[in-house]
């Protein structure tokens, strides 16, 4: 894992976050158009892209040393 745990689980997050605003627009009372909809489908499967791509070993990484911010995965 490159990236620390709570990066991790705060990308999780937001990808459910993503999930629920997706259900509210497909089936909510106020429905979104369709390509507002293909977008946040679009993006939540490029997150979970990025997750799937976040291999390796875990180990404490330094808070002293900069690295990648969850924006940067990619």
């Amino acid at each position: 894992m490159y990236h620390k745990i709570s990066e991790f689980c705060d990308k999780i997050d937001s990808i459910k976050k993503d999930a629920d605003r997706l259900r509210e627009m497909k089936y909510g009372a106020n429905k979104a158009a369709t390509v507002e909809i293909d977008n946040l489908i679009q993006q939540i499967q490029a997150d979970c892209y990025v997750v799937s791509q976040d291999k390796g070993e875990y180990g404490k990484i330094d808070e002293d040393i900069p690295g990648p911010t969850p924006t940067e995965w990619l």
